[in-house]
């Protein structure tokens, strides 16, 4: 298990680094916030390939006092064209480790790797609205959890060309081993995005 869990870490790690070595187009910070959490993440525009647009990521999450997740991972994304306007869809793999005590005294280290994506639709030129999933099975979530899952929705409105609000929501758990499903997160949250 601590083979496989290294290789996995290492192979994102290794994914993560190749693409930061090339030119980045567009950096932004993000931060989301409600009563009990906040998430600040960085993320970088990679540049654009016969793929799509590469974005990579890298954040912390504070939650409920006791939970606390970083992860970092790549996204690439593009517009659907002519046959969906204002569609544009996103495939993407992360890496993360957390510490979760969900409403138990026994505190659980876990990390995974999750492969996920979204859907965006933008309706007007300034607002979208985005669908996010991801999902670690039990084969690359390794330590006190056998999977983990992140799931949310947000409306998003573009204020200036460098800056957007949003309000959405989210839920972030994990199938902890030998107990209940452990909520590292969830609810609606407000949040900004400023590029620079």
């Amino acid at each position: 298990m601590f083979l496989r869990r290294n290789v996995a870490l290492s192979l994102l790690t290794a994914s993560a680094m190749a693409t930061i070595s090339t030119t980045a187009l567009a950096d932004a910070v993000d931060v989301t916030l409600r009563d009990t959490s906040a998430q600040f993440q960085y993320k970088s525009s990679m540049g654009r390939d016969a793929l799509g647009k590469t974005e990579f990521h890298a954040g912390i999450l504070y939650a409920n006092g006791n939970n606390m997740m970083t992860d970092f991972g790549l996204v690439v994304k593009d517009e659907l064209g002519g046959n969906a306007p204002g569609f544009s869809v996103g495939v993407g793999l992360k890496g993360l480790v957390a510490k979760v005590a969900d409403n138990t005294p026994t505190v659980s280290a876990v990390s995974a790797l999750a492969i996920g994506g979204l859907v965006r639709y933008s309706p007007a030129s300034r607002v979208g609205i985005v669908g996010q999933m991801y999902f670690s099975p039990n084969v690359v979530t390794f330590g006190d959890a056998d999977r983990y899952f992140e799931g949310g929705a947000r409306l998003e409105f573009e204020v200036i060309p460098q800056a957007v609000v949003y309000v959405g929501y989210r839920r972030i758990g994990f199938s902890i081993k030998n107990q209940a499903y452990a909520v590292l997160d969830e609810g609606f949250n407000l949040g900004v995005r400023m590029s620079f």
